[in-house]
Protein backbone atom coordinates (compact mmCIF):
# COMPACT_ATOMS: atom_id res chain seq x y z
CA UNK A 1 0.00 0.00 0.00
CA UNK A 2 1.46 3.34 -1.01
CA UNK A 3 1.11 6.52 0.95
CA UNK A 4 2.42 10.07 0.99
CA UNK A 5 2.68 12.79 3.55
CA UNK A 6 1.40 16.28 2.81
CA UNK A 7 2.83 19.07 4.90
CA UNK A 8 0.45 21.57 6.46
CA UNK A 9 2.17 24.43 8.25
CA UNK A 10 0.58 25.65 11.44
CA UNK A 11 1.11 27.52 14.67
CA UNK A 12 3.85 25.98 16.77
CA UNK A 13 4.57 22.99 14.60
CA UNK A 14 3.68 20.82 11.67
CA UNK A 15 0.79 18.44 11.18
CA UNK A 16 0.67 15.85 8.45
CA UNK A 17 -2.01 13.88 6.69
CA UNK A 18 -1.62 10.20 5.97
CA UNK A 19 -2.98 9.74 2.46
CA UNK A 20 -4.29 6.30 1.66
CA UNK A 21 -6.28 5.08 -1.33
CA UNK A 22 -10.01 5.02 -0.76
CA UNK A 23 -12.04 3.90 -3.76
CA UNK A 24 -15.70 3.01 -3.53
CA UNK A 25 -16.70 -0.60 -3.94
CA UNK A 26 -19.98 -2.47 -4.35
CA UNK A 27 -18.63 -5.34 -2.26
CA UNK A 28 -19.82 -5.54 1.32
CA UNK A 29 -17.83 -3.70 3.98
CA UNK A 30 -18.95 -6.10 6.73
CA UNK A 31 -16.38 -8.20 8.59
CA UNK A 32 -16.41 -11.91 7.75
CA UNK A 33 -16.55 -12.92 11.42
CA UNK A 34 -18.73 -10.21 12.96
CA UNK A 35 -21.60 -10.18 10.50
CA UNK A 36 -24.78 -11.22 12.32
CA UNK A 37 -27.66 -9.15 13.64
CA UNK A 38 -30.43 -10.82 15.60
CA UNK A 39 -34.17 -10.44 15.96
CA UNK A 40 -36.05 -12.41 18.60
CA UNK A 41 -38.98 -12.87 16.21
CA UNK A 42 -37.00 -13.61 13.03
CA UNK A 43 -33.69 -15.11 14.09
CA UNK A 44 -30.28 -14.33 12.62
CA UNK A 45 -29.76 -11.74 9.89
CA UNK A 46 -26.48 -11.81 8.02
CA UNK A 47 -25.27 -8.31 7.15
CA UNK A 48 -22.56 -9.65 4.85
CA UNK A 49 -25.08 -11.35 2.59
CA UNK A 50 -23.48 -13.01 -0.42
CA UNK A 51 -20.53 -10.57 -0.22
CA UNK A 52 -21.19 -9.05 -3.65
CA UNK A 53 -24.55 -7.66 -2.52
CA UNK A 54 -24.07 -7.39 1.24
CA UNK A 55 -24.36 -4.31 3.39
CA UNK A 56 -22.03 -1.43 2.55
CA UNK A 57 -21.59 1.08 5.38
CA UNK A 58 -20.53 4.43 3.95
CA UNK A 59 -19.27 7.71 5.27
CA UNK A 60 -22.64 9.33 4.53
CA UNK A 61 -25.11 6.51 3.82
CA UNK A 62 -25.51 2.75 3.54
CA UNK A 63 -26.31 0.57 0.55
CA UNK A 64 -26.65 -3.12 -0.28
CA UNK A 65 -28.59 -5.83 1.52
CA UNK A 66 -28.80 -7.87 4.69
CA UNK A 67 -30.19 -11.41 4.53
CA UNK A 68 -32.24 -13.49 6.92
CA UNK A 69 -33.11 -17.12 6.21
CA UNK A 70 -36.57 -16.52 7.65
CA UNK A 71 -37.24 -13.15 6.01
CA UNK A 72 -35.17 -12.91 2.83
CA UNK A 73 -33.32 -9.81 1.62
CA UNK A 74 -33.53 -6.44 3.37
CA UNK A 75 -32.62 -3.46 1.17
CA UNK A 76 -30.54 -0.81 3.00
CA UNK A 77 -30.47 1.67 0.09
CA UNK A 78 -29.28 1.86 -3.52
CA UNK A 79 -26.19 3.99 -2.82
CA UNK A 80 -27.44 6.89 -4.94
CA UNK A 81 -29.60 9.33 -2.92
CA UNK A 82 -31.55 11.69 -5.15
CA UNK A 83 -29.68 14.74 -3.85
CA UNK A 84 -26.34 12.94 -3.64
CA UNK A 85 -26.08 13.73 0.05
CA UNK A 86 -28.58 11.60 1.96
CA UNK A 87 -31.71 9.53 1.38
CA UNK A 88 -34.80 11.68 1.85
CA UNK A 89 -36.89 8.69 2.97
CA UNK A 90 -39.90 10.62 1.69
CA UNK A 91 -40.26 8.82 -1.64
CA UNK A 92 -40.47 5.15 -2.58
CA UNK A 93 -37.45 5.52 -4.88
CA UNK A 94 -35.28 7.44 -2.40
CA UNK A 95 -35.13 5.44 0.79
CA UNK A 96 -32.27 3.95 2.76
CA UNK A 97 -30.21 4.28 5.91
CA UNK A 98 -28.09 7.42 6.33
CA UNK A 99 -24.93 7.71 8.43
CA UNK A 100 -24.77 10.89 10.53
CA UNK A 101 -21.67 12.85 11.46
CA UNK A 102 -21.63 11.07 14.83
CA UNK A 103 -22.25 7.63 13.29
CA UNK A 104 -25.99 7.59 13.95
CA UNK A 105 -27.85 5.28 11.54
CA UNK A 106 -31.18 6.84 10.56
CA UNK A 107 -33.72 6.06 7.85
CA UNK A 108 -35.60 3.10 6.43
CA UNK A 109 -34.67 -0.31 5.07
CA UNK A 110 -37.15 -2.48 3.20
CA UNK A 111 -37.78 -6.20 2.96
CA UNK A 112 -40.28 -7.54 0.45
CA UNK A 113 -41.39 -10.15 3.00
CA UNK A 114 -41.45 -7.95 6.09
CA UNK A 115 -42.06 -4.37 4.98
CA UNK A 116 -40.29 -1.35 6.38
CA UNK A 117 -37.57 -1.52 9.01
CA UNK A 118 -36.96 1.77 10.78
CA UNK A 119 -33.61 3.05 12.04
CA UNK A 120 -34.50 5.84 14.46
CA UNK A 121 -33.57 7.52 17.73
CA UNK A 122 -35.55 5.23 20.05
CA UNK A 123 -33.45 2.21 19.14
CA UNK A 124 -30.41 4.47 18.61
CA UNK A 125 -28.68 2.34 15.96
CA UNK A 126 -25.15 3.62 15.45
CA UNK A 127 -21.82 2.74 13.88
CA UNK A 128 -18.66 3.61 15.79
CA UNK A 129 -16.71 5.64 13.23
CA UNK A 130 -13.38 4.69 14.79
CA UNK A 131 -13.85 0.95 15.35
CA UNK A 132 -16.59 0.01 12.88
CA UNK A 133 -18.74 -1.66 15.57
CA UNK A 134 -22.51 -1.37 15.08
CA UNK A 135 -24.77 -1.07 18.10
CA UNK A 136 -28.39 -0.38 18.96
CA UNK A 137 -31.63 -1.61 17.43
CA UNK A 138 -33.73 -1.25 14.29
CA UNK A 139 -37.50 -1.82 14.37
CA UNK A 140 -40.00 -3.33 11.98
CA UNK A 141 -43.72 -3.27 12.72
CA UNK A 142 -44.00 -6.82 11.39
CA UNK A 143 -40.85 -8.24 12.99
CA UNK A 144 -40.14 -6.26 16.16
CA UNK A 145 -36.68 -5.20 17.30
CA UNK A 146 -33.49 -6.24 15.51
CA UNK A 147 -30.26 -5.99 17.50
CA UNK A 148 -27.16 -4.82 15.64
CA UNK A 149 -24.73 -5.39 18.48
CA UNK A 150 -25.15 -7.25 21.77
CA UNK A 151 -24.44 -10.71 23.20
CA UNK A 152 -26.77 -12.26 20.61
CA UNK A 153 -25.30 -10.59 17.54
CA UNK A 154 -22.42 -8.39 16.54
CA UNK A 155 -22.10 -6.52 13.26
CA UNK A 156 -18.86 -4.75 12.41
CA UNK A 157 -17.79 -2.92 9.28
CA UNK A 158 -14.15 -3.19 8.23
CA UNK A 159 -14.24 0.09 6.35
CA UNK A 160 -16.37 3.14 5.64
CA UNK A 161 -17.06 3.45 1.94
CA UNK A 162 -16.48 7.02 0.70
CA UNK A 163 -19.39 6.79 -1.75
CA UNK A 164 -19.84 8.06 -5.32
CA UNK A 165 -17.42 10.53 -6.91
CA UNK A 166 -19.26 11.58 -10.06
CA UNK A 167 -16.85 14.35 -11.02
CA UNK A 168 -13.77 12.18 -10.51
CA UNK A 169 -11.91 14.68 -8.32
CA UNK A 170 -11.11 12.14 -5.55
CA UNK A 171 -13.53 13.91 -3.21
CA UNK A 172 -16.73 12.02 -2.30
CA UNK A 173 -19.84 13.71 -3.68
CA UNK A 174 -21.63 13.63 -0.32
CA UNK A 175 -18.69 15.40 1.37
CA UNK A 176 -18.58 18.11 -1.30
CA UNK A 177 -22.33 18.64 -1.20
CA UNK A 178 -22.44 18.78 2.59
CA UNK A 179 -19.95 21.64 2.61
CA UNK A 180 -20.69 23.61 -0.56
CA UNK A 181 -23.98 22.33 -1.98
CA UNK A 182 -22.36 21.81 -5.39
CA UNK A 183 -19.82 19.51 -7.02
CA UNK A 184 -18.10 22.38 -8.81
CA UNK A 185 -16.83 24.39 -5.82
CA UNK A 186 -14.27 22.06 -4.21
CA UNK A 187 -11.37 20.38 -6.05
CA UNK A 188 -8.63 17.97 -5.09
CA UNK A 189 -5.91 20.63 -5.44
CA UNK A 190 -8.12 23.62 -4.64
CA UNK A 191 -8.07 25.69 -1.46
CA UNK A 192 -11.60 26.95 -0.99
CA UNK A 193 -10.90 28.89 2.22
CA UNK A 194 -7.34 30.03 1.46
CA UNK A 195 -5.87 28.51 4.62
CA UNK A 196 -2.99 26.72 2.89
CA UNK A 197 -4.53 23.24 3.01
CA UNK A 198 -5.97 21.81 -0.19
CA UNK A 199 -9.55 20.65 -0.31
CA UNK A 200 -8.30 17.04 -0.47
CA UNK A 201 -6.18 17.60 2.63
CA UNK A 202 -9.20 19.07 4.42
CA UNK A 203 -11.25 15.99 3.53
CA UNK A 204 -8.54 13.66 4.84
CA UNK A 205 -8.18 15.64 8.06
CA UNK A 206 -11.93 16.02 8.62
CA UNK A 207 -11.78 19.82 8.63
CA UNK A 208 -14.09 22.33 6.92
CA UNK A 209 -12.74 23.29 3.46
CA UNK A 210 -14.62 26.60 3.50
CA UNK A 211 -13.60 27.76 6.98
CA UNK A 212 -10.06 29.10 7.34
CA UNK A 213 -10.27 28.65 11.12
CA UNK A 214 -10.91 24.93 10.70
CA UNK A 215 -7.38 23.66 10.15
CA UNK A 216 -5.37 20.64 11.21
CA UNK A 217 -2.37 22.14 13.03
CA UNK A 218 -0.26 21.69 16.13
CA UNK A 219 -1.34 24.48 18.45
CA UNK A 220 1.05 23.96 21.36
CA UNK A 221 4.07 21.91 22.32
CA UNK A 222 6.23 21.84 25.44
CA UNK A 223 9.43 19.95 24.78
CA UNK A 224 12.12 20.78 27.34
CA UNK A 225 15.35 18.77 26.78
CA UNK A 226 15.96 18.78 30.54
CA UNK A 227 12.75 16.83 31.10
CA UNK A 228 11.99 13.22 30.25
CA UNK A 229 8.51 14.03 28.96
CA UNK A 230 6.73 16.83 27.16
CA UNK A 231 3.41 17.32 25.45
CA UNK A 232 2.00 18.10 22.03
CA UNK A 233 -1.45 19.60 21.39
CA UNK A 234 -3.23 19.73 18.04
CA UNK A 235 -6.64 20.52 16.56
CA UNK A 236 -8.67 17.32 16.28
CA UNK A 237 -12.06 15.99 15.20
CA UNK A 238 -13.93 12.93 16.55
CA UNK A 239 -13.92 11.12 13.19
CA UNK A 240 -10.15 10.76 12.87
CA UNK A 241 -7.38 8.82 14.57
CA UNK A 242 -3.99 10.42 15.20
CA UNK A 243 -0.41 9.25 15.38
CA UNK A 244 2.37 11.34 16.89
CA UNK A 245 5.77 10.76 15.27
CA UNK A 246 9.25 12.07 15.97
CA UNK A 247 12.38 12.47 13.88
CA UNK A 248 15.89 13.41 15.07
CA UNK A 249 16.53 14.82 11.59
CA UNK A 250 13.34 16.09 9.91
CA UNK A 251 15.32 16.72 6.71
CA UNK A 252 15.50 12.93 6.39
CA UNK A 253 12.05 11.89 5.11
CA UNK A 254 12.62 8.27 6.12
CA UNK A 255 13.59 9.15 9.69
CA UNK A 256 10.09 9.55 11.11
CA UNK A 257 9.12 6.91 13.66
CA UNK A 258 6.18 6.40 15.96
CA UNK A 259 6.62 8.20 19.27
CA UNK A 260 5.48 5.07 21.06
CA UNK A 261 1.83 6.05 21.41
CA UNK A 262 0.56 4.26 18.27
CA UNK A 263 -2.79 5.37 16.84
CA UNK A 264 -4.75 7.53 19.26
CA UNK A 265 -8.47 8.31 19.44
CA UNK A 266 -8.99 12.06 19.94
CA UNK A 267 -9.91 13.75 23.18
CA UNK A 268 -13.39 15.18 23.66
CA UNK A 269 -13.72 18.68 22.25
CA UNK A 270 -11.72 20.30 19.48
CA UNK A 271 -8.16 19.62 20.64
CA UNK A 272 -6.10 16.62 21.68
CA UNK A 273 -3.03 16.61 23.93
CA UNK A 274 -0.61 13.74 24.38
CA UNK A 275 2.44 13.28 26.58
CA UNK A 276 5.50 12.37 24.53
CA UNK A 277 9.01 11.17 25.45
CA UNK A 278 11.97 13.47 25.07
CA UNK A 279 15.35 11.96 24.33
CA UNK A 280 17.35 15.16 23.89
CA UNK A 281 17.11 18.53 22.19
CA UNK A 282 17.36 16.94 18.76
CA UNK A 283 14.10 15.09 19.37
CA UNK A 284 11.98 18.22 19.48
CA UNK A 285 10.92 17.48 15.94
CA UNK A 286 7.40 16.08 16.15
CA UNK A 287 4.59 15.77 13.70
CA UNK A 288 1.03 14.46 13.91
CA UNK A 289 -0.68 12.32 11.28
CA UNK A 290 -4.43 12.47 10.82
CA UNK A 291 -5.73 9.06 9.77
CA UNK A 292 -9.13 8.25 8.34
CA UNK A 293 -10.11 5.18 10.33
CA UNK A 294 -11.38 2.04 8.67
CA UNK A 295 -9.44 2.70 5.47
CA UNK A 296 -7.91 -0.52 4.08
Amino acid sequence: MSFAFVRVLGVGGICHLLILPGTASALTTIDSVHDDAYGANIGWINARGDIANGLVVGEAFCSGYMYGANVGWIDMGDGMPDDGLAYSNSASNDYGVNVGANGALRGFAYGANIGWVKFESMGNPVVDLLTGDLDGFAYGANVGWISLGDIMGHVQTDRLDPGPDQDGDMLPDAWELSHSGLLSVLRMDGDGDGDGATDKEEYLAGTDPLDADSLFVITDKVLDPSMSEGHVTWNSVPTRLYRVELNPDPTNPSGWVDSGLANQAPDAGTQTTRTVPIGGSDLENYRVNAIRPLVP
